[in-house]
């Protein structure tokens, strides 16, 4: 089982975690900050806990408006990091719900994690403390069908089955300690 197929109804973050994204997030304004979500799952009680954020450079060619993730760093964690589970991302000038370019870049890294998360910043005009406003997913996988031409001189096509990955919304829970 490939983590995006496990069963997943509850999201727990430890608050050290919110607050390292805050203060990521809010170091890199006003590009979009990005980095990797580490943690682990218990499949009987469907429960993720992420328990660590580590921030991650975005080397996008427009860093207001989009992310890539350093591919060097990337790499290395994505190969030496026990217990990745999610991705995050900033979206420093609209609400924090996929976009378009999101979407596209899904597949490529879909079948590796399990929760996707989005943050805007928001300061409380009461303490003008740095806050964010948090939205999460969860990594769905499913298979499409995806016709093609076919690799003949007839005109006729070809179905390849192909993964496709959606996004599905997940409540979390901050936990303390």
């Amino acid at each position: 089982m490939t983590p995006c197929d496990a069963p997943l109804e509850q999201l727990l973050l430890h608050a050290e975690v919110i607050e390292h994204i805050t203060e990521h997030m809010y170091g890199c304004l006003p590009q979009e900050a990005c980095g990797v979500l580490i943690g682990h799952s218990r499949a009987a009680s469907r429960t993720l806990t992420v328990t660590q954020f580590i921030p991650v450079k975005n080397t996008a060619e427009s860093p207001l408006h989009s992310f890539h993730l350093d591919p060097v760093h990337w790499t290395r964690l994505a190969l030496t990091e026990k217990g990745l589970v999610g991705l995050f991302h900033s979206h420093p000038h609209t609400s924090p719900e996929p976009s378009r370019e999101d979407m596209l870049q899904l597949p490529s890294f879909g079948g590796l994690l399990q929760v996707y998360a989005i943050a805007r910043p928001t300061v409380s005009v009461a303490s003008g403390n740095h806050s964010l406003q948090l939205h999460t997913y969860k990594i769905t996988r499913g298979k499409t069908h995806m016709e093609s031409p076919a690799p003949c001189k007839v005109n006729t096509l070809a179905q390849h089955n192909a993964e496709s990955y959606a996004l599905a919304p997940i409540p979390f829970d901050i936990h303390e300690g």
